[in-house]
């Protein structure tokens, strides 16, 4: 279960699935080697892997070099959707997936911790480092950020 959690959220920040596969296996491997420094009273063991995955995809991604959105996949389940609806989603998703993108690196991870990932506020804090209140008005701010980047009606560029 940890492992899935891992894998969304470095395929997020990655954008490459064998890239995030590789850090999710790093990041269990570091977990259990380190196992004994867990604290249970510091937070879930859950936001510990979670902060392992997210620091392991931030050395990968500073290390690597651009790559393209070929292996970009959607997880939308399209079957038995009218076409019309399938294609304002297609599009709906294309803004906020470009929105998202277009964030920063700080916004766009409260993002994906809170909305994707579903963590608590205090989970998010351990992670990041951060108060929980700092999380609620980060998060706060790049809410507004993505709803006004999306509602513009900017539609995404295509190669």
């Amino acid at each position: 279960m940890l492992g899935n959690h891992g894998y969304a959220l470095a395929n997020r920040m990655l954008h490459h699935r064998e890239d995030a596969a590789d850090a999710v296996q790093d990041a269990m491997h570091q977990m259990f080697r380190k196992s004994n420094s867990f604290d249970a009273r510091r937070g879930s063991i859950k936001a510990w892997f979670l902060t392992i995955v997210r620091n392991r995809c931030i050395d990968m991604h500073r290390r690597s070099t651009p790559r393209s959105g070929d292996d970009d996949f959607d997880p939308m389940d399209e079957k038995g959707l009218p076409a019309d609806h399938i294609n304002q989603s297609n599009e709906l998703v294309a803004q906020v997936t470009v929105a998202l993108e277009a964030m920063s690196d700080s916004n766009r991870e409260i993002i994906l911790l809170r909305d994707f990932e579903r963590l608590s506020y205090r989970e998010i804090s351990q992670i990041l480092g951060i108060a929980p209140g700092t999380v609620m008005s980060r998060l706060h701010r790049a809410r507004q950020q993505l709803r006004r980047d999306v509602m513009s009606g900017q539609k995404p560029e295509t190669s």
